[in-house]
Parts: C-alpha cells; sequence; structure tokens
C-alpha cells in the first residue's frame, strides 16, 4: 500500500511541489468510481477505462491507469494485454486514487449457443441448495439422508441445484478454499447447515418435509431470469460464457462455480456405501467477494447481458473427468439484498440453452 500511494504522490507532483496527500475513493472531498469495458474479454484484445466523479462528472482525461497485479505499471487507456489472466487496476486523478476493479483476460472464450426463442421470457426456476458438510462430519449423512429423500419425492429435483461445500475439515478430500468462502459468508457454525439462494439457511434440518416446505415457498412458477451458458477446459482453468436474459427488470449479477462429483471418501457415520461418494462439490468459484458475483447492471425485460469467467484449477488432485459448472444469477430482492434467481448447470466442453416453460 505504501508503494500505491508513492505512485500516487508521483503523479501528482507535477502540479505543485508542495506535499500532495492522496484521496482515499470515500474522501469527504469527493472521489470517482473506474469502470473497465469490457470486464472479462480474450486476450490481445483492448481494455477502456471510464472515471466517473461522485457529482457525475466524467473525468477519464485527467486519469492515470495503473496495472496493480504486474508491478503498478502505467498502462495506456485503452489497453490491450497480451497476456491472460486476472488483472487488477486502479486509477490516479489529482489527490483521487480510486479502488480497484479486476478485469479476467482469458485464453479463449466459448460461444453462447442459439436462443431458440428470442420472444419469449418465460423460463422454468431453480432455486440453489448449498449443503454445508464434510466427510468427517458425524451428523452430515443425516442431511444426506434427507436431500436423497427431497430429490426422490414427485418432481422437487426440478425445482433446485444443490451444490456441497465440503468446509467442515481440512483433511477432507472433498474441500476447497472456495467452498470455505461460501460457508464463511453463512457465518456456517453447526454441521450439517443447509442454506438457500445466499439469502437462507437451515441449520441441522435432517426433516425432509421441511426441506420440502422450504423450497415450495421460494420456488416460483417463472423465473425472474433465464441462463445460457457454454463452458470448455483451458490449461488450468474452465471458461465459461454465461448470458443472463431478463423476465424481470432488475439490477442482476452472475458468478460460476466448477462443481466435482465422484470424490470418494469414507463418510463417518455413514450408513449406506453411496454416502461415501460425495458428488457436487464446490471446488472454485468465479469470485467470492461478493460472494453473488459480478455486477451485471440493470437488465431490462427481454434484454440480455453475457460475461466471461475463468474458474482456476489450483491442483492436480482434482478429477478433471468429473467437472461440471454451475452457474448463479441473482438479483435484489425487497431487501436490497442479491437473492439468487435462477440456476443453472453445464458441462464442460458443453453449452446449456435457455430452459423455457
Amino acid at each position: 500500500m505504501r508503494f500505491t500511494k508513492f505512485i500516487a504522490l508521483f503523479a501528482c507532483a507535477a502540479l505543485a511541489f508542495a506535499s500532495c496527500e492522496p484521496k482515499p475513493n470515500n474522501s469527504s472531498e469527493g472521489g470517482a468510481k473506474l469502470t473497465a469495458t469490457p470486464q472479462s474479454l480474450e486476450v490481445n484484445n483492448p481494455i477502456s477505462f471510464t472515471l466517473i466523479a461522485d457529482d457525475g462528472t466524467d473525468i477519464t482525461s485527467e486519469a492515470t491507469i495503473f496495472d496493480k497485479s504486474h508491478d503498478f505499471v502505467e498502462v495506456p487507456n485503452p489497453f490491450t494485454p497480451t497476456e491472460d489472466g486476472k488483472y487488477e487496476f486502479y486509477a490516479v486523478a489529482g489527490n483521487i486514487i480510486t479502488e480497484s476493479i479486476f478485469v479476467n483476460v482469458l485464453p479463449s472464450i466459448p460461444a453462447l449457443p442459439a436462443d431458440p426463442n428470442e420472444a419469449s421470457t418465460s423460463f422454468n426456476h431453480r432455486i440453489l441448495l448449498v449443503d454445508h458438510t464434510g466427510n468427517t462430519c458425524g451428523y452430515c449423512p443425516q442431511m444426506m439422508e434427507a436431500l436423497k429423500s427431497v430429490e426422490e419425492t414427485d418432481d422437487y429435483h426440478s425445482k433446485y441445484y444443490e451444490a456441497m461445500a465440503h468446509s467442515y475439515s481440512n483433511q477432507d478430500p472433498a474441500q476447497s478454499s472456495a467452498a470455505f468462502a461460501v460457508s464463511s459468508y453463512f457465518s456456517v457454525g453447526n454441521y450439517p447447515t443447509l442454506t438457500y439462494n445466499f439469502v437462507y439457511s437451515i441449520t441441522s434440518s435432517f426433516n425432509d418435509a421441511h426441506i420440502m416446505q422450504q423450497i415450495d415457498a421460494l420456488w416460483k412458477e417463472s423465473a425472474d431470469a433465464g441462463i445460457a451458458a457454454s463452458a470448455s477446459l483451458a490449461t488450468n482453468s474452465v471458461i465459461v460464457n454465461a448470458e443472463v436474459k431478463a423476465a424481470v427488470e432488475n439490477e442482476y449479477r452472475i458468478t460460476a462455480w466448477l462443481l466435482e462429483d465422484g470424490i470418494y471418501a469414507k463418510q463417518t457415520n455413514a450408513k449406506e456405501e453411496w454416502m461415501n461418494t460425495h458428488n457436487n462439490a464446490i471446488r472454485q468459484a468465479a469470485t467470492t467477494d461478493p460472494i453473488s458475483g459480478t455486477d451485471l447492471g440493470t437488465i431490462k425485460t427481454g434484454e440480455k447481458a453475457s460475461l466471461a469467467m475463468s474458474l482456476e484449477i489450483t491442483t492436480n488432485n482434482w478429477n478433471r473427468d468429473n467437472f461440471k459448472v454451475m452457474v448463479i444469477a441473482s438479483a435484489k430482492n425487497e431487501k436490497g439484498k442479491f437473492e439468487v434467481v435462477n440456476v443453472a448447470l453445464c458441462p464442460v466442453g458443453d453449452s446449456v440453452v435457455y430452459d423455457y416453460k
């Protein structure tokens, strides 16, 4: 941080020989917000930056852009990256240093599937269930049993998708830093805990009827938005291109989780052999801060917004043949919190189209 401050001081030294103390973005004298277009792109394509002051004035021409992820080097505007990776940028303008923004530069982006029904905004709805669990958690098999019962009851599994956050122990073969981040977001302290749509949680609920009641309360006949996506395997990552189409105008966010099936680990207190094989384990997340993902802005009814994301493969212990991608769209609810509005599952190396009713 001291080096960041030094750059800011150097940048404003031309203005005066007197001391120049940079002001943070939340300064009482005003700040500015840096944005990048696009937020994700293929390598060797340009990024354009815009800097807007708190009073709405465009001060881009006054800004100096720095690439914090590559030794704080100054970059032009627009800037064309020649290497893929996650870039972190900030701007200096006068006495202002902006907060950092991130741009994903990807080796290649898979094409989105064609929309089979451009005129429609009637989507099937799935809510998000996350089971916070662990293979050495003694009570967790009871939640596994309850979820299996729900899955096999009538058409309930058409109303939700589930992910497993193995965060009970660092020794669990299905654990990951992304799983711990998801459980930390919900302040999970008791295991198992079942959470719904980034907003609601039930601690140690092993009652399948109760879980179905919660699903019924959250499920909608028609979703507020639909999701289309494509996913491809790169050298050390899975690249996801996802699109949200709004049925209800709102502010939307999108994220993607990398899930792995078929992880074998003996489950404490397992009653049956199937409990020793763990599916839908969260291995990676496109972003964990915020957990709800990247802002897409306001999407009007019938309109679309897309984002490409990278899910890094951090260890050779993960089985690439068992990967799939969960794409999660969320929107502001009546309390101003981003609540999941729909979920899609996309096989790696394939795509999913909008799930119209």
